[in-house]
């Protein structure tokens, strides 16, 4: 048998987190039910949000729940229906538009805290700090001179920075989707865009592919000959170092975190069916009173805009799972495109 004592330091001051919310809306129908929409602003105020801290080790422990400050988040959702085309043969178009916008901002943390790290760790991980958006994220950054430039070693490789520095927001900026519904003679026919705009991911996923060189996308460069990274050498004059194929990929992308920080801008097809409700006069001698079958797909396309094109990754798939963490992949196993069939029988 073996003996083991946790990790974790409990904290006998805790107390619960406290959620203050105030919300305006408007919901408003008009032209026959051919226009409907709902537009709502809040704003919510979280007091005492109860996060896991990494504490120093040579207490005995490594984490201990805490509470943390004030974290406020204002935001906006607006929806809209409208029915552009309704016949008398009985075609039906319905169009629904959905936005929504938030920010969460740590207000304070209090006890004297200038940051806390939400999750990860403390060198790379998602961070709280007064002023700036909640889980933003924070590792080895790329080191730039005065003038933004950067800063290449003599070896070829980019210069890391002394300090951890700020990799970016991994909130998205805002997320919308459309939805597109057609019907025509017991025939359904709907299908779901949507689109999520900014949002930092660090992906260990294209790290790993395009470091070893195992994507198209680097297939752009001539692996025959030597390359050089774009930057200024320390003493400010241009990057002249040459290396090889293999070493511009492994050295641009291994050893810095903001090298594989990507925007989550994404485009996707999230689901679509079609369906047909047999007519009553072509089951009337059966024994159901109704009938149908619906064909479904989801995850059906999906394009990361601004992450290399023939990785294919799915911005949905992060690993730190249930929690506060936002914006990392490690290694996460690709998305699933799913199809189904069902048959509906009513007696």
């Amino acid at each position: 048998s073996t003996q083991s004592i946790a990790n974790a330091l409990g904290n006998p001051n805790s107390k619960p987190e406290l959620h203050k919310e105030l919300e305006f809306g408007v919901e408003s129908v008009m032209f026959s039910n051919r226009l409907k929409f709902d537009v709502s602003v809040y704003e919510k105020n979280t007091q005492d949000l109860i996060t896991n801290a990494p504490i120093d080790p040579s207490t005995g422990y490594t984490s201990t729940f805490i509470n943390i400050g004030k974290i406020r988040t204002r935001g906006a959702e607006i929806a809209a229906t409208v029915t552009p085309v309704k016949t008398a043969s009985g075609l039906t178009w319905d169009l629904t538009a959905n936005y929504g916008k938030y920010a969460t901002t740590v207000m304070e943390l209090g006890g004297g805290l200038e940051q806390v790290v939400v999750a990860g760790f403390t060198n790379l991980g998602n961070f709280a700090i007064p002023g700036e958006p909640f889980n933003i994220i924070k590792g080895l950054g790329i080191a730039r001179n005065a003038n933004g430039e950067k800063i290449v070693l003599p070896n070829g490789q980019y210069k890391a920075t002394s300090d951890i520095a700020t990799l970016g927001d991994p909130n998205p900026a805002f997320t919308s989707s459309l939805i597109n519904n057609l019907s025509y003679k017991g025939f359904n026919l709907s299908f779901m865009f949507e689109y999520r705009h900014k949002g930092v991911i660090l992906s260990n996923t294209v790290k790993g592919v395009l470091a070893r060189g195992l994507s198209k996308d680097t297939d752009q460069l001539d692996r025959d000959l030597t390359l050089i990274l774009p930057g200024v050498q320390e003493d400010g004059s241009k990057n002249t170092v040459q290396v090889t194929a293999a070493n511009y990929f492994f050295d641009n992308f291994f050893f810095t975190d903001e090298a594989v920080t990507f925007d989550g801008s994404t485009a996707r097809l999230r689901e679509a069916s079609l369906s047909y409700s047999i007519p009553t006069k072509v089951i009337g001698k059966t024994p159901f009173k109704k009938a149908s079958i619906t064909f479904t797909g989801s995850n059906l396309w999906f394009r990361a805009l601004n992450m290399p094109k023939y990785v294919n990754f799915d911005t949905d798939v992060l690993s730190l799972g249930v929690g506060n963490g936002l914006g990392f992949d490690y290694l996460t196993g690709p998305s699933a495109r799913r199809l189904g069939g069902t048959l509906s029988l009513t007696f």
